[in-house]
């Protein structure tokens, strides 16, 4: 940050001399001149007035003495300051928060633990449930993002990114509050007879379709209809024509005119934490905390 030559100068301003100047920096008088003549030339200034009885500063040396010290001070503070911030940096976990992609859950497990780890810090970062810009901010997690919560696994962001399993969730139907099955406080496959179901399209979750599976082979009075990958837009659809949509609790408050009610079986989807595949130290830290959470 500063010229090092400058500890060379001030230990000879202190010590008025040379020769005392060297022994206080375990260096050979000769190169203690040597530096001080170089300093001078790279300034301009005489710094030193050569006595047999040692040296005394100049008028423009003594200027450069006062200044010498405030500049390292100032300096070492900077360096200090850098390296603290760059050191919480390096402890903050980059966690990404959405109407489709809450970060509740990782929060919620957190919490339970995160006086064990007094050193690492949650930074919360929104993102856009956009399904394009979904799919690269999976891929290159670890550059703005460190983790995400959601479910997995899914076949269009395929092996972009690791995960660790936290739960298996029901899959539950949202319905528009105005769709007569609206008030009922559980569904069964026999209730949505006769009724159009909005179910993201085949490929895109293999555990979604298990469901599938069984209502196109036992339910054939349930209307599926196929809509894309999950993102807000599929719901204002749902709210636009009156349509339910497969779904899961940890969605229920994406859109206020929707409902999410359980359903009367037993298909789920895993959820869990998504992250690097080559994370840092600290995130794998963090990964392997929530780990044992959640196996606690």
């Amino acid at each position: 940050m500063y010229d090092k030559h400058l500890d060379v100068f001030i230990a000879v301003a202190d010590c008025g001399s040379f020769s005392k100047a060297a022994q206080q920096l375990y260096i050979s008088p000769n190169a203690v001149i040597k530096q001080i003549n170089l300093l001078e030339a790279d300034l301009g200034i005489t710094l030193f007035i050569r006595t047999n009885h040692g040296v005394l500063l100049t008028q423009a040396g003594n200027s450069i003495y006062r200044d010498a010290k405030r500049i390292i001070q100032l300096s070492q503070q900077a360096i200090e300051s850098a390296q603290n911030i760059e050191k919480k940096e390096q402890q903050t976990i980059r966690m990404g928060t959405s109407l489709l992609r809450p970060c509740k859950t990782i929060m919620d497990l957190w919490m339970k633990i995160s006086e064990h780890y007094p050193s690492i810090n949650l930074q919360i970062i929104p993102f856009d449930d956009n399904q394009t810009m979904y799919l690269k901010l999976i891929e290159n997690l670890g550059m703005d993002i460190d983790i995400i919560a959601g479910i997995y696994p899914s076949g269009l962001w395929g092996n972009r990114c690791a995960v660790l399993p936290v739960s298996n969730v029901p899959l539950c139907c949202a319905f528009p509050y105005k769709h007569p099955l609206a008030d009922r406080k559980i569904i069964t496959l026999g209730d949505l007879y006769g009724y159009d179901l909005y179910m993201v399209e085949r490929g895109d979750a293999p555990d979604i379709d298990k469901l599938r599976d069984e209502i196109e082979k036992n339910h054939k009075p349930i209307h599926l209809i196929d809509v894309p990958a999950y993102d807000t837009a599929i719901f204002n659809q749902c709210e636009m024509t009156n349509t339910p949509i497969i779904s899961i609790q940890n969605w229920a408050d994406v859109h206020p005119s929707l409902i999410t009610i359980p359903c009367q079986w037993d298909y789920t989807v895993p959820y869990g934490i998504l992250y690097s595949k080559h994370p840092t130290k600290n995130v794998m830290a963090f990964i392997e905390a929530i780990r044992q959470a959640v196996a606690g």
